[in-house]
């Protein structure tokens, strides 16, 4: 797949999701365990400005799509990232921003090691403060 297409993938999935009038959408994608694990979340802004969430159910291929993306980004000698942001237009244009987040890592290589919610909270708000904040 080129990476065109990688993105045809993910932009037709944003714009299927959401079922209103919009003028932009994020989509936030978690990338875990080096890519074993890809977790989706994200909002659409309506006409009226109006903050909704993204329906994230998307089919096997655009897990599958923002994998081989995430591989290119690090096999092409990129900086390491676990967090891809992508922010979309309702003309269809868009932008791709890989970041790192240690705290996903910290979460991540917690829970790999078969560590607990409830030590992973305490653990979090010693290392990065209360959710609330």
């Amino acid at each position: 797949m080129t990476t065109n297409e990688i993105f045809d993938v993910l932009t037709d999935a944003i714009s299927r999701a959401i079922p209103d009038e919009w003028t932009i959408a994020r989509l936030n994608v978690q990338i875990l365990t080096d890519g074993q694990d890809i977790e989706f979340d994200g909002t659409y802004l309506t006409p009226t400005g109006e903050a909704e969430p993204l329906n994230t159910d998307f089919p096997d291929e655009v897990t599958e799509a923002v994998l081989e993306l995430y591989l290119r980004h690090k096999n092409e000698g990129n900086p390491r990232a676990n967090y891809l942001q992508m922010d979309l237009t309702v003309q269809g244009q868009f932008t791709t921003e890989f970041s790192w987040d240690q705290e996903i890592q910290d979460e991540d290589d917690h829970f790999s090691a078969g560590g607990t919610a409830r030590e992973w909270m305490a653990i979090r708000e010693a290392k990065y403060g209360s959710a609330e904040e």
